[in-house]
């Protein structure tokens, strides 16, 4: 009686392994700017909420609501009694993250409607892209 055998040959195998590694490799790349783009990700949505607060912020000015934040200068800070906490939703600014006045900015707090603009960052590794505030003054 002949026994026959079934399965892969060593070759086959090779071949399977070498094209599994090339996927991996390939794929690696992809996976490996996913912190980069969470935290850029991050970055936008907190500058869109400060700018979204303070456009509600100012109409709610024009509309002599009481309840309206006076924002009389260009100020990006965050701490207790800046303008940049009170606008968000918390009250408090984040602390993995970090406002800077715009360097390419030329606007002004000078009167109200007017505005000036904040750099949003984070303050952890990778950083991410700076993302724009726009902040409307009231005065």
């Amino acid at each position: 009686m002949q026994k026959s055998q079934s399965g892969f040959t060593l070759v086959e195998l090779v071949v399977v392994i070498v094209l599994l590694g090339i996927l991996g490799v390939t794929a690696l790349g992809k996976f490996q700017n996913l912190s980069k783009d969470a935290q850029d990700s991050a970055n936008a949505g907190l500058a869109s909420e400060l700018s979204s607060s303070s456009a509600i912020n100012f109409a709610a000015s024009v509309l002599n609501v009481s309840t309206a934040i006076s924002i009389t200068s260009d100020n990006c800070g965050f701490s207790a009694g800046d303008f940049l906490p009170q606008l968000l939703a918390s009250g408090n600014f984040p602390t993995e993250f970090r406002a800077d006045p715009d360097p390419l900015s030329t606007s002004t707090c000078a009167n109200s409607g007017g505005t000036y603009t904040c750099l949003i960052t984070g303050t952890g590794t990778p950083p991410g892209d700076a993302e724009v505030a726009t902040i409307l003054c009231t005065n």
